[in-house]
């Protein structure tokens, strides 16, 4: 399939399956290939699939097996980034991921800590100054999309 079909097919797999709008994938107005399926992920994705996916896109077309690929590293890389942000939602607050937590108030304060991070990523230098820390949730949370994320963030 060709690449506008492929970022077709993935918009629509994330966005039916996981209700995912991934920047680059997602349609917004434009047309569905406009740039490179390579382009919007070079940042995180790994060099060997980035060398992989634009040696098959030299030809235009990915097979079937290239776009499950695809799919199965965008989810990888949102997966990990969700895991780091909760890693250090836990440590800002000298909480063990290896441990339950104790109080309904600590899953509260990780979420919170968690979705700030995830509006705001300039906060989580933040992460070891608890006063630092307290003011970047308190700004969060009159973010319009703060609702949206604590939603999300329940799902």
């Amino acid at each position: 399939i060709d690449q506008s079909m492929a970022r077709y097919a993935l918009n629509r797999y994330f966005s039916a399956h996981r209700g995912w709008h991934i920047t680059g994938i997602s349609y917004d107005g434009k047309r569905w290939n406009e740039s490179s399926s390579t382009t919007l992920l070079k940042s995180e994705m790994p060099a060997f699939i980035i060398e992989f996916l634009e040696e098959h896109l030299a030809h235009k077309r990915l097979g079937l097996g290239e776009l499950a690929v695809l799919a199965a590293t965008v989810e990888d890389l949102v997966h990990s980034e969700a895991f780091e942000l909760l890693s250090m939602a836990y440590e800002a607050h000298n909480l063990s991921t290896h441990e339950a937590l104790e109080t309904q108030w600590q899953e509260d304060l990780v979420m919170m800590t968690f979705v700030t991070f995830y509006l705001m990523p300039w906060t989580q230098k933040a992460r070891n100054d608890s006063s630092a820390l307290d003011r970047a949730i308190k700004r969060a949370y009159r973010n319009r999309a703060w609702n949206q994320a604590m939603l999300w963030s329940d799902d």
